[in-house]
């Protein structure tokens, strides 16, 4: 039975209302949306209330009222904690989301945790913007500061303070009242405004597979087929796991690259490789890096010599996944091969992968070729780095 795009949107957002109706009612509830720590068998960090805590704080774009604030408040605090605990780098929407509808109330008292929020990482220190903490008013916000003992007091109060004019201020309220209809635009207060493409990344938070590959399979249905919109759709479905799919968009992001620019056609066919080689399909992509090599720069040297060594990674990363010994050999000594010339080893995860496929050739002269090539590398990286490998 197909499902209608219209009649999965309404089922998506019926769970996160239901919750946070129930939040407003009782906050003993709010356990439930609360950072919780779990950790993979990789060791990252994951957060079990995670895709409950974004349903609430995506209702309440739609539906936030004065009396939410201690609800909201609360939201933001577990956004900042499940960062620090689990978000290394980068910076998405969930938390800008959280810290818009906080800033929405426009309470100078909460500056202080907009700035907690703005200090998590170097991400979130350029992306998490300073406006969040000025929409009480830019000079209640000054004169709360400099009243705090908080001690990045002065390091707030220099960057908003004017380095040129003592008593005045980088920022004005006019500027930050443009900032929050800004705000509002990318967060609109209805479902009805948001694009396929935007419910397809909440459904993804909820982990909501199926409703996710729907919207934005829609949503490219309606763009034309370049490069930047078939780049969306296969990283996305491939984040989603939808791995054939996604090997699929990208042959055909493939066959639009312009040919005349090597590094495009080439750089769409190292995503192919890496794809099939994540969906199990080995021989499919060492014939996808066989085809990639005629289209690197002849240059390994060059400012396009990432992509050499991305393209001798990828192929190392096959040898293990070969189908017999024999082949595992041969795939070896081709990326042996290319891998001669390519600067700067110690980036790119190269030489790890390096190391795992002369383990699986089991060859000891190949492994300790591999280990001088390591030191090589670490003597390169101390050289240009001053800093230990």
């Amino acid at each position: 039975m197909t499902v209608s795009v219209a009649a999965e949107q309404e089922r998506l957002l019926r769970g996160p209302r239901r919750d946070l109706e129930r939040a407003r009612r009782d906050p003993e509830t709010w356990h439930a949306l609360a950072f919780a720590a779990e950790r993979t068998g990789d060791g990252r960090v994951t957060d079990r209330n995670y895709a409950a805590r974004f349903g609430v704080l995506w209702a309440l774009q739609y539906d936030h009222r004065p009396q939410d604030l201690p609800l909201l408040r609360f939201l933001l605090q577990q956004q900042i904690t499940f960062y620090r605990e689990a978000v290394p780098w980068g910076l998405a929407p969930d938390l800008l989301l959280a810290g818009f509808l906080v800033a929405e109330q426009r309470r100078v008292e909460d500056l202080w945790l907009h700035w907690s929020a703005k200090n998590i990482s170097f991400d979130t220190g350029l992306g998490y913007r300073i406006h969040h903490l000025l929409t009480g008013g830019v000079a209640a916000a000054v004169e709360a500061v400099r009243a705090s003992g908080h001690p990045d007091r002065d390091r707030l109060l220099g960057d908003i303070a004017s380095d040129s004019e003592p008593g005045s201020t980088r920022y004005t309220d006019t500027a930050v009242d443009e900032w929050l209809d800004e705000q509002r635009a990318r967060f609109p207060s209805s479902p009805a405004d948001e694009s396929l493409k935007d419910w397809a990344h909440h459904a993804a938070r909820l982990r909501e597979r199926e409703a996710s590959r729907l919207f934005m399979t829609q949503w490219a249905a309606g763009q034309p087929r370049t490069g930047d919109v078939l780049n969306a759709l296969q990283f996305h479905l491939a984040q989603l796991g939808f791995l054939a799919e996604a090997v699929d968009v990208q042959r055909e992001a493939v066959g639009i690259s312009d040919a005349s620019w090597p590094g495009e056609r080439a750089g769409n066919l190292l995503t192919l490789a890496r794809l099939q080689r994540r969906a199990d399909d080995a021989s499919g992509a060492w014939g996808t890096l066989e085809e990639a090599a005629g289209h690197l720069p002849p240059d390994k040297q060059g400012t396009r010599q990432g992509l050499w060594r991305l393209f001798v990674k990828e192929c190392f990363l096959l040898v293990p996944l070969a189908p017999d010994d024999a082949t595992a050999r041969r795939w070896l000594a081709v990326a042996d091969r290319h891998v001669e010339g390519i600067p700067r080893l110690w980036m790119d995860g190269v030489l790890d992968a390096a190391r795992a496929a002369a383990e699986r050739a089991g060859d000891p002269q190949v492994l300790d070729h591999y280990r001088a090539l390591r030191q090589a590398a670490d003597a390169e990286y101390e050289r240009e780095t001053g800093r230990p490998a």
